[in-house]
This record gives structure tokens, sequence and C-alpha cells, in this order.
């Protein structure tokens, strides 16, 4: 929990950057356009501090960002696993679709298949 944590602080605190050298605003300015104190504003912007929700969906609204782009960067490992998974899923689905006597067929297959793996292991 602790690397999540400390990546999303650092994505956070780079994202916070790139908008204020995008806007040229100062640190202050953008704690009073945010409506946040500007020590609170200074560890988020530092990565001290992780943000509020409402805090992050605010700067979104304001600096025109969508929200997911605050976590592009943690979407990777996620993806693989997606794509892993709707292989899986794709599968079954076709599967489901097929009469009782050829998925009868594929199970047979795929025994086979496994044992074969299992014997050469």
């Amino acid at each position: 929990m602790k690397d999540i944590e400390k990546k999303l602080k650092s994505l956070i605190s780079a994202k916070l950057q790139q908008i204020r050298h995008g806007s040229g605003e100062t640190l202050e300015k953008m704690a009073e356009t945010l409506s946040l104190d500007y020590s609170v504003f200074y560890h988020l912007y530092k990565g001290s501090y992780l943000p509020r929700l409402t805090t992050l969906w605010q700067i979104s609204k304001i600096y025109n960002i969508p929200i997911e782009d605050w976590f592009k960067e943690l979407n990777f490992e996620k993806k693989v696993k997606a794509d892993k998974n709707s292989l899986e899923f794709s599968l079954l689905h076709n599967f489901r679709k097929l009469d009782v006597k050829t998925k009868s067929v594929f199970a047979k297959i795929l025994q086979r298949y496994t044992a074969k793996e299992r014997q050469h292991r």
C-alpha cells in the first residue's frame, strides 16, 4: 500500500508542476485559484500529501484536465491483467455459444493438451 501511495504522490506532484508551468501561475496564485491554504497546496505540489478526491476533482475542473489523466501511469499493470482476463472471457463467452457435442470435443482436447504439458515438465 505504501508503494501505491508513494507513486500517487509522485504522479500528482508531477502533474501539478506540469499544470503550473503550463499556466504560468505562481504557487500562491494556484493555491488561491483552488481555494486551498497555501501550506496544504505546497505539500500537495511537493508530493508530501495526497489530495482528497474532491480536491483532485476541483483541480481537474478548473484546469480542464480529465480526471483519468491523474492515473494514466498506474494503468499499465492493470491493463496487462485485463488483457489476460479479456482473453479468458472471450474464450468462455465463445465456448458457451457452442452446442453440447462441440463443447465436449473442446473439453477433451483441452484435457489431453494439459495432460501432455504436465508430462513434459
